[in-house]
């Protein structure tokens, strides 16, 4: 039977990151994923890099006007979403090449498969048997899939599909607003879709500051983005050509559209793992339990990312990887004490940090500041003034939070984040010289 000091399952940003900075420390690391092609993760190929290549490629598209105003007359004559597929998948390919060097260069062994817990001390994979000292759990998160809503692949899809059709839909229908159902129907609008965009609540974005909300739902209702709040789908019919979707609540009627996009969330992928031989515990909405040094409930088991109940970044997921590494290749007990930040790459951007306006309590003595793009040169040079930056300060002068809607933003929150974990004064922050003409110059304004 072999034996490794470490093994980690999962190769997501949370997954190969861990691998990494084990095996780094001088143990004998195993990774363990199911393909090759699967190593990047959710991220890598059906999440954050093909999505923002795609809303890369809208962007331009919806600046034609502003190149025309400047004196460049280009006319969109066709969008080849099959080259666009070509183009993500060579860049997907490019990192994945370049994750898969890294992990040869730290001596990290790779075995492609599905790994199952046996016990608390061993691992099958591929009917090979493999004990371990140490082992992490990164296997992510996958779509959730409504019950009354099935995805089929051609007219009820899910957001990982989008990266396959054959061509761009004429009339879209996207249920759920959060992030992943906002950064849709950028970019579907944005190449020339109809969009219709469902939110359960009463407005879009719910976990963002309200007033960040509002405004995306301001500009998307300039761009003729549809939007219905209060709103749910009742019933579904599918036709040879397209879909009928009868709508319940606010909106109750009925849309015919091409396509049916599900984005309700996302789901824990653990579910294959056998955990319970392991007995591992996992919370009620299937979420692995960890304390917050990582640990489950056996202490030789950690797990980190989508996997577990913490903010779902691929940033988020790749600090808890260090930090657990540090603990299974020293024996330690660090806790993540760093401040997440949040970034949508909707048009406009949109960032933030710190705690929610809705969190603070009802006598905290908050000062707020906002400050507006429209009194920002760099903006106005790029085309696009729209939005703000909103920050809350408490009665020592500390920054609570930040909340950005505008171009360039997801750029921009570090700066608040480092502010804000450094407790940096929001006077001195303010009064930092930032060089001119630029975005960043907005903080001044503050």
């Amino acid at each position: 039977m072999k034996h490794y000091e470490a093994i980690v399952i999962g190769a997501g940003p949370a997954g190969y990151e861990a691998a990494l900075n084990i095996a780094n420390k001088g143990l004998k690391t195993l990774l363990i994923e199911k393909t090759k092609e699967n190593i990047g993760g959710t991220c890598l190929n059906e999440g954050c890099i093909p999505a923002k290549q795609y809303l890369e490629a809208s962007s331009h598209i919806s600046n034609l006007s502003f190149l025309k105003e400047l004196g460049v007359e280009l006319e969109l004559k066709d969008f080849d979403i099959k080259q666009l597929q070509q183009k993500t998948k060579e860049l997907k390919d490019e990192i994945r090449s370049g994750v898969l060097w890294l992990l040869e260069q730290a001596k990290v062994d790779i075995l492609y498969g599905s790994g199952k817990f046996i016990d608390e001390k061993t691992i099958e994979v591929n009917g090979e048997t493999i004990s371990f000292d140490k082992v992490l759990i990164a296997t992510g998160s996958k779509t959730k899939e409504l019950e009354h809503i099935p995805f089929d692949g051609d007219k009820i899809i899910s957001s990982k599909d989008i990266f396959t059709l054959e061509e761009l839909p004429k009339s879209i229908t996207i249920l759920g607003s959060g992030a992943i159902g906002c950064e849709a129907a950028s970019f579907f609008k944005g190449c020339g879709s109809d969009v219709t965009l469902i939110s359960k609540g009463d407005r879009i974005l719910s976990k963002e500051d309200e007033d960040i909300s509002k405004a995306l739902q301001r500009s998307f209702k300039r761009k003729g983005i549809n939007i219905l709040l209060n709103t749910n789908i009742k019933s579904i019919k599918k036709n040879p050509n397209n879909i009928e979707i009868t709508l319940d609540g606010q909106a109750d009627r009925q849309i015919i559209c091409d396509k049916l996009l599900i984005c309700t969330g996302r789901v824990p992928n653990c579910n294959h793992l056998n955990i319970e031989k392991a007995n591992i515990e996992k919370d009620t909405k299937g979420y692995i339990k960890v304390n917050s040094s990582f640990e489950t409930s056996k202490s030789h088991i950690y797990a980190v990312g989508d996997c577990i109940d913490t903010p779902a970044f691929a940033h988020t997921a790749g600090m808890e990887a260090k930090i657990a590494a540090i603990n299974i290749s020293k024996d330690q007990t660090l806790t993540n004490t760093h401040l997440t930040p949040s970034t949508i790459f909707t048009q406009p951007n949109i960032a933030s940090c710190g705690i929610k306006q809705k969190d603070l309590k009802e006598d905290e003595d908050i000062q707020i500041k906002k400050a507006y793009f429209k009194a920002n040169s760099k903006a106005k040079i790029m085309g696009d003034d729209l939005g703000f930056v909103k920050i809350f300060v408490d009665k020592d002068d500390k920054i609570l939070s930040a909340s950005m809607i505008g171009i360039g933003v997801t750029e921009m929150i570090d700066q608040f984040v480092l502010a804000i974990e450094k407790n940096i004064t929001y006077k001195e922050f303010k009064n930092i010289i930032r060089a001119h003409p630029t975005l960043s110059e907005i903080i001044s304004y503050l």
